[in-house]
């Protein structure tokens, strides 16, 4: 045998080797995970109910709208940049009235945890917030 052939089989042995173990035996499927960080909390169960508008920010990213009831949730939620990756990072939630005053403001330092859907890979935080004005992280 060759020596070129002799490489040719090592290297054809290697290669199919490398793609057949610890692979996924299935295609991905095309997801997109968007890293981002959310805030809950159970609706009529705190005194800051009455909020009618939102302000949150993760880092500098900030985003602000209408409360939004899900079931018996609340949820608020920013997106981040799908480039980011500092891991831990400082979140800030203001709720205002229907006139813009401020009723809550709070804030919590959280560490973002790695989200995995198919291959798709992102950052997100959770937040809880408490009965007490208080953000808690539920990473």
């Amino acid at each position: 045998m060759t020596r070129a052939l002799r490489c040719g089989g090592v290297t054809l042995a290697a290669l199919a080797t490398l793609t057949a173990c610890g692979g996924r035996p299935e295609p991905c499927p095309a997801l997109d995970l968007i890293p981002t960080v959310g805030v809950s909390w159970r609706a009529g169960s705190h005194p800051y109910d009455t909020a009618a508008t939102y302000r949150l920010c993760a880092a500098e990213h900030c985003t602000t709208g209408a409360l939004r009831t899900y079931g018996d949730q609340v949820h608020v939620s920013v997106d981040l940049p799908e480039s980011f990756d500092d891991r831990t990072l400082q979140v800030t939630l203001r709720l205002s009235d229907d006139s813009g005053t401020p009723i809550l403001n709070a804030s919590q330092a959280i560490t973002l945890e790695q989200a995995e859907d198919g291959c798709d890979q992102a950052l997100t935080g959770s937040l809880q917030l408490t009965a007490d004005g208080k953000l808690k992280d539920m990473g």
